[in-house]
């Protein structure tokens, strides 16, 4: 396709003045957002973090009781204090999900191009086989229609939908070979999911991030502007000044993005899950709209997932990673986030002073 060459020629006078050499810009404008987990739960990790370039403490409810994320909060702010500066503290809701039921001795294996049912009967919650087993949607059937895919753990297990059996039974054929576990995370790409978005454990961890003071809300699974509302009045009058930050994670999240700009406080791209809701190769695209978007609204913007992955369990990250968080700079993202990476970790402080050194490097654009 022809472009005109005047649309190039800003852009390329710009990158042929660019060096390597010299000093770094002394701010950066990049904000990191770390996980916090078992590698960096106590005072002095979490004052080391924040030595590296830390300034948003992230916990995931996803996992864990609230008194531990209580311990997390108060050490926290304990190294904050000693350190005396200000860290802003996110809770990070685990949202409407649809999972597997358990499976009789815990796996089952998936067999390439065979006939497999899912069910929504409660019945079989704790009974399924390599034949039949139970997914927690009750929904499902009307949602779905013969052709439409069935993504399981992460994607990794496709089932196309063959027919209805009856309002709770679905016939499917299994695309590949994968040996799955219990309570595996589904996915419906495609498909108008109806899920409420604080579902009853989200609205306790709601209540409990308004008392503990908390100042950022990152939101799973967010549809539609009316889901953020959904979240404010979780939050009540006295959560009114907690930032609400969607996580766009699905294709009516990425069809709704202008409605929901209006109603939010920001954004999160979550390429994971996003990812497998719509074809990879969109998502990069996808992130880019989200990013302009967000910025002509004034609204910061945050990219997650897989931003230094390599580096949970490796000294340095990979050229490609390097590439990644760059690139997300280049776009303009206000945050960058870390999540196994300093949750579990290997390199929790390393890690940290490497994204900060990209985000610098990459602020010479």
């Amino acid at each position: 396709m022809y472009r005109p060459q005047s649309l190039y020629l800003p852009q390329l006078a710009h990158n042929l003045a660019l060096s390597i050499f010299g000093s770094l810009v002394s701010y950066r404008a990049t904000r990191i957002v770390c996980t916090i987990g078992p590698s960096t739960q106590s005072v002095e990790t979490l004052k080391g973090l924040i030595q590296s370039g830390m300034s948003v403490a992230r916990m995931n409810f996803s996992h864990g009781p609230h008194e531990y994320h209580q311990t997390t909060i108060n050490n926290v702010r304990q190294a904050a204090a000693e350190l005396g500066v200000n860290i802003a503290i996110a809770l990070d809701t685990k949202g409407p999900e649809i999972r597997t039921g358990l499976f009789v001795g815990g796996v089952a294996v998936m067999e390439k191009d065979a006939t497999r049912y899912v069910t929504t009967d409660p019945a079989f919650s704790d009974k399924g086989t390599k034949d039949k087993f139970y997914i927690d949607y009750a929904n499902l059937s009307k949602v779905v229609s013969p052709g439409d895919y069935i993504y399981i753990d992460n994607g990794i297990l496709i089932l196309q939908v063959q027919s209805h059996e009856d309002e709770q039974i679905l016939k499917c054929t299994v695309t590949n070979a994968h040996t799955i576990s219990d309570r595996r995370g589904v996915n419906l790409p495609g498909c108008d999911v109806d899920l409420p978005a604080v579902s009853p454990k989200d609205c306790a961890d709601l209540q409990f991030g308004v008392e503990q003071g908390v100042d950022i809300i990152f939101a799973s699974f967010i549809r539609s502007a009316e889901q953020v509302v959904e979240v404010r009045k979780a939050l009540g009058a006295k959560g009114g000044d907690i930032m609400v930050i969607c996580k766009i994670e699905n294709h009516q999240g990425v069809q709704n993005i202008d409605s929901i700009i209006e109603e939010s406080d920001g954004i999160m791209v979550a390429r994971g899950d996003l990812g497998v809701e719509i074809p990879a190769g969109k998502v990069v695209v996808a992130q880019k709209i989200f990013i302009s978007k967000w910025d002509v609204a004034g609204k910061p913007v945050i990219c997650a997932t897989q931003m230094l992955e390599s580096m949970t369990y490796n000294p340095r990250p990979t050229r490609a990673e390097v590439s990644d968080v760059a690139n997300a700079v280049f776009n303009g993202v206000d945050c960058v986030i870390l999540s196994g990476e300093t949750a579990k970790g290997k390199y929790p402080n390393g890690v940290v002073q490497y994204m900060a050194r990209i985000c610098l490097e990459a602020q010479r654009q």
